[in-house]
């Protein structure tokens, strides 16, 4: 099984066109298009609006939850095939996996239907998988991009409309181009360990109520490390658990290597102010 995962421009044209022509006092006065909202220059504005712009549960401690994982789609995206036999154990496996902000996440193995003779392989690279997904999970989806105002330490107001926002520390770089609503569209980090891209997507809430924001659907990651190069899709969409929206069915595709469709279920979580 190949089990590498990752860790964690815009162009614009812009014509002016000017002619002279002679009012017609018949026609009816045009429409001026309202101006476009200008994005805040000041840093604590600017951290509050991107923190605004897309649901991400802060507070989220802990996830709970059976996984299932589509193995004739997974084992295809590798050009594998297996025997009936050798597909029905796997279809019999239980996946537990319990999941705590800032560790790795651990996973039991329930081989219900009996065990297949590749059983360790396996669960290390399940465990590598899941792994890289929650690594993902949290510092993208699960985290805002920023807390505070101090985070953000230079804001360029581009001719769009957007802005470039950097929220570099240390030696690590990162720029984040902000659209006007306050969405991340596109962000680039340097450093001496890795250099890369993100480019996230948005849908809007399944609840659609005052305060309910809207939820990052997708992430398009391309990563170097060294010599090596990594482009990770990854598509999920939610369900509600004790109050959060957790994932639900992801599709996590390195790109060249696997698509793993991964679906969690009867979820249950924890919060800061709780305990598990």
């Amino acid at each position: 099984m190949h089990s590498k995962y990752f860790l964690l421009p815009l162009l614009l044209n812009a014509a002016i066109l000017s002619a002279q022509q002679r009012v017609d006092k018949s026609a009816a006065t045009p429409q001026v298009a309202a101006a476009a909202p200008t994005l805040p220059k000041d840093p604590s504005k600017m951290a509050d609006l991107i923190r605004g712009s897309y649901y991400h549960p802060d507070d989220l401690t802990t996830i709970d939850c059976s996984i299932s994982v589509d193995w004739v789609k997974f084992l295809g995206s590798m050009k594998q095939t297996v025997p009936d036999e050798r597909l029905k154990l796997l279809n019999g496996l239980k996946v537990h996996s319990h999941a705590v902000r800032g560790k790795a996440p651990e996973l039991t193995f329930d081989w219900a239907g009996g065990e297949i003779t590749t059983k360790e392989q396996m669960e290390g690279g399940m465990k590598q998988i899941i792994g890289g997904f929650y690594q993902t999970y949290w510092s993208l989806f699960g985290s805002s991009l920023v807390k505070t105002g101090e985070e953000v330490k230079k804001i360029d107001l581009m001719p769009d409309g957007s802005a470039s926002v950097n929220l570099s520390s240390g030696d690590t770089g990162l720029v984040a181009t902000v659209s006007q609503d306050g969405s991340p569209t596109h962000m680039v980090l340097d450093s001496p360990a890795m250099k890369g891209t993100i480019d996230p997507q948005y849908v809007a809430s399944p609840h659609p109520i005052p305060g309910d924001l809207r939820r990052l659907s997708s992430i398009k990651l391309i990563e170097q490390i060294g010599e090596s190069h990594f482009n990770v899709d990854m598509t999920l969409d939610y369900q509600d658990a004790g109050g959060f929206s957790v994932p639900k069915n992801v599709l996590f595709d390195v790109i060249g290597a696997y698509a793993i469709p991964i679906e969690f279920s009867a979820c249950t979580t924890a919060h800061a102010e709780s305990t598990h």
